[in-house]
């Protein structure tokens, strides 16, 4: 069923369809180049729990639990609010800590249907919310023929409950080249039949479909992540193995190498993290001695590190623990009806916020609404004497939308809360 929806075409990728895999992330007093993964030895079989300092190559386990040794290796969540990372486990999401490494949840997917599948999921840190790919094989009795659905959907891993997101499929397959979520647009990108596909994590629908395209030369892009540090995704140019790496534009599709040539024969797919301070791009290769974990300057794609995994071992699904920490959407959900082309061009202030804000109108307004960029509503008191004046109640940080009634229409400005 998974191979008629899924396709690989790169076959000088090596995929580890045996082992487990996990997202790991933060350790959350002071954040910083921390990775966390799943550590695999094949002799004697293990796996566990493990943080690696991608600079030295030092790995330290967290906690030893003896976890499952099959996993869905197609994608992790990791929730560095609640300093816990999840994986899918055969036909389950096990829940860890990073702190100590303890099992916290252990619960049954939930799908659709029976005969679906829940891959490429990533964890979102604007909204925590974890999205992926839900998809099925429909057969037509009429015709004898059977057809791909495919569309977004979001996991809650207390329960394992999947809930579709898309109306109607968006696809019909996808590349394994990665999965990456954008939590400033509220988009969740992924690579199907050569198009950079976009799908709103609002309303599940086709954000973007860029035909990817590389001028300079190269079959693939693959192996992508989402850069918090520039909101620019990077991943690998294919040509013959491990070209260079390069960065795409999600709007056009166009990608562009950076300087350095890299040549390597191989890349080990859907494990790719971003270190947005220093500004790192790291990923796995095969060498004739085992796994090599590699960074990439994101200014020139020049080699920066490269540390050898254990031999015999491998070093599963990482994340890197700064990555998009407390990032917050700035397009707001199109089902709150607030467009920012509407964005008044009025004086106002303080912004950022953190009680009140104050604004120059020539008129009083017959009502002022806030919503956040999800479109949630919020209660406020207001006056107006010579100017609107706007009393918060306690707002979490991050973007809102202040809507005033007027004369001449609604007039809205974004207001950031800090």
């Amino acid at each position: 069923m998974t191979l008629k929806l899924f396709t690989c075409k790169k076959p000088f990728f090596i995929f580890l369809t045996i082992a487990v895999s996990s997202i790991p992330l933060f350790s959350f007093a002071q954040l910083g180049n921390i990775m966390y993964g799943l550590h695999r030895q094949m002799n004697p079989s293990s796996v566990s729990l493990v943080e690696i300092d991608p600079s030295t190559g030092v790995m330290t386990p967290v906690g030893n639990q003896v976890l499952s040794t099959t996993i869905n290796t197609t994608g992790v969540s990791l929730n560095p609010y609640e300093m816990s990372y999840s994986y899918q486990d055969d036909n389950s999401w096990l829940t860890l800590s990073v702190l100590d490494g303890s099992i916290l949840s252990d619960v049954t997917v939930n799908l659709p249907s029976a005969t679906g599948d829940f891959n490429n999921f990533r964890f979102n840190t604007a909204d925590s919310v974890m999205y992926g790919l839900y998809s099925q094989i429909n057969y037509n009795p009429n015709t004898g023929q059977y057809s791909g659905d495919m569309r977004l959907a979001s996991c809650d891993l207390s329960t394992g409950l999947v809930t579709l997101i898309s109306p109607s499929s968006i696809a019909t397959s996808y590349t394994m080249a990665g999965a990456v979520i954008n939590p400033h647009l509220m988009v969740y990108y992924f690579i199907s039949e050569d198009r950079l596909k976009g799908l709103d994590l609002y309303n599940g629908t086709i954000f973007s479909q860029p035909l990817i395209t590389i001028p300079s030369g190269g079959n693939s892009f693959d192996n992508f992540a989402y850069n918090c540090g520039d909101t620019t995704m990077y991943g690998l140019i294919m040509q013959n193995g491990v070209k260079c790496l390069g960065k795409i534009d999600a709007a056009t599709g166009i990608v562009t190498p950076l300087p350095t040539q890299l040549n390597l024969p191989n890349y080990i797919m859907n494990a790719a993290t971003i270190d947005p301070l220093s500004g790192i791009y790291y990923f796995e290769t095969m060498s004739n001695t085992g796994v090599v974990l590699m960074g990439l300057s994101l200014i020139d794609g020049s080699i920066v590190s490269s540390i050898e995994i254990p031999n015999g071992s491998y070093f599963d699904m990482f994340r890197i623990e700064n990555d998009c920490f407390e990032a917050f959407p700035t397009r707001v959900n199109p089902a709150a009806d607030l467009n920012a082309q509407q964005q008044a061009a009025f004086e106002f202030g303080p912004n950022p916020f953190s009680s009140f804000v104050e604004v120059n109108l020539s008129e009083k307004p017959t009502e002022v609404k806030l919503h956040n960029v999800l479109g949630q509503a919020f209660p406020i008191s207001w006056d107006f004497t010579t100017e609107l004046h706007v009393d918060f109640p306690a707002l979490e940080k991050g973007f809102y939308w202040l809507t005033m009634e007027l004369t001449e229409g609604p007039q809205t400005i974004l207001l950031q809360k800090d």
